[in-house]
């Protein structure tokens, strides 16, 4: 009996582990403290865009279709090795992070079209100024 309730009670453990992590839908234009000392802000939408917040965030993450024009709505996976170190909800065409140096991975899929390729880019914060990020998307479907 100890075995069999060792057995479920691991199954049960590896069941959870292995669902897909839900992103975390973010409101536009209001900044985000993650774990791993990352703040995080889905703008680029309207007039934001010229909000002079958001020049203190050293990475910008920005969301555009095969013929360079912003997008909106993503779902991003911000990733520094194996870690997965945040799962997002973006209705912006911008994201933005404040993180600690290191080289990180975002790969993002467009919430119009899931189905859809991902767009993927590797990048490490800069010493000074904004590093800006482009993911691609080529198709829509």
């Amino acid at each position: 009996m100890a075995r069999f309730l060792l057995a479920s009670a691991l199954w049960a453990v590896w069941a959870l582990w292995a669902l897909p992590v839900q992103a975390a839908s973010m409101a536009v234009d209001e900044p985000v403290v993650l774990a791993h000392a990352i703040t995080a802000v889905c703008a680029g939408i309207g007039e934001s865009q010229d909000d002079p917040r958001w020049a203190a965030y050293p990475v910008r993450i920005e969301f555009a279709n095969a013929a360079n024009q912003y997008i909106a709505g993503v779902d991003l996976t911000l990733k520094q090795g194996r870690r997965d170190l945040a799962r997002l909800s973006c209705s912006g065409a911008w994201l933005l992070f404040q993180l600690p140096s290191g080289r990180y991975e975002v790969s993002a899929r467009r919430q119009d079209a899931p189905q859809a390729a991902p767009a993927s880019a590797a990048f490490s914060p800069p010493a000074k100024g904004q590093k800006r990020v482009v993911l691609i998307f080529k198709n829509k479907s």
